[in-house]
């Protein structure tokens, strides 16, 4: 009982050293004016992103419920700013029936500066430099914007299944829930895989050195968790604290946008900079393990 307790202790006294070498490490790498970068560029790019991406989706999800369940999983995305949101993505879906697949094509393009922006911060973090052409950096950052849409849909595609196994009475009476917890479960269950799956793809993807899913992985479910945590103290703070309202009036929805896009970009360059002290610190491991064994 006592040495398991005194490795539980040793594991957290790790992990409080790896995330406080971390906050040096983003300190040091300016994750501030990183994140800044990120915001920027995404906020102009975000909504080329959720159009082309509702666009793909109408040729695969026809039905008005998989419709809802896009918008549910956007809305979720971006506390505070479901107004926004929901109004400009209302207003280019009455147009998306006439879009072709070349218009598409030509969103996810554009949509890829913010994730150009994101491969720039992730290999500052990482200290990588680029070794690819202009050119061939622009479809990197184009074939980024894709992964990231089709693994939103194909996430709605199986909410669905989810859906189906969760409707089972027997299995809900099974685990104790009543049909709204239940539903609340799979609410938080969609939102977190989705958010932790998309911040590893991000760091398999952006960085222009190779990198192994086990060396991102501890950085996504970080940044996943710091997330959720964030999103719900951002929004206690809108409700109880802030008043964009008074100060910004009709620019206020923006402003939050703008804000919630920072702190996810913070969230998305601690992640990185985790992965990168961590993997760091195994290395460090790997290295003296053989000269105290013998």
């Amino acid at each position: 009982m006592r040495s398991k307790e005194t490795a539980d202790l040793g594991w957290l006294k790790r992990e409080f050293n790896l995330l406080v070498e971390t906050l040096k490490e983003a300190s040091r790498d300016h994750a501030k004016d990183l994140a800044a970068a990120i915001a920027f560029w995404v906020f102009f790019s975000i909504f080329p992103l959720l159009i082309g991406t509702l666009s793909a989706a109408g040729y695969f999800l026809r039905s008005a419920e998989m419709q809802a369940r896009i918008y549910d999983v956007v809305i979720d995305m971006f506390p505070g700013s479901a107004s926004l949101v929901r109004d400009n993505l209302d207003a280019v879906i009455q147009y998306r029936g006439t879009m072709s697949w070349v218009g598409i094509v030509g969103l996810f393009w554009t949509a890829g500066k913010g994730f150009g922006a994101i491969t720039r911060a992730v290999n500052r973090a990482i200290g990588a430099k680029r070794s690819h052409s202009f050119l061939l950096s622009k479809a990197r950052y184009f074939f980024m914007a894709v992964a990231v849409s089709v693994l939103a849909i194909a996430s709605i595609a199986i909410t669905v299944a989810f859906d189906i196994v969760l409707e089972s009475s027997f299995l809900v009476q099974r685990l104790g829930l009543e049909g709204v917890e239940a539903s609340r479960l799979k609410s938080w269950a969609l939102s977190f895989g989705l958010i932790f799956l998309t911040f590893a793809l991000l760091y398999k993807l952006a960085p222009y050195v190779k990198v192994r899913w086990r060396q991102v992985v501890p950085g996504a479910l970080l940044a996943a968790m710091l997330f959720e945590i964030v999103k719900t103290a951002f929004l206690v703070y809108l409700d109880r604290v802030a008043d964009f309202e008074a100060i910004y009036g009709s620019l206020s929805s923006i402003i939050v946008l703008l804000l919630w896009l920072y702190l996810s970009a913070l969230i998305l360059v601690f992640g990185a900079e985790y992965n990168i002290v961590r993997s760091r610190a195994s290395a460090a491991t790997a290295e003296t393990t053989p000269e105290g064994s013998e």
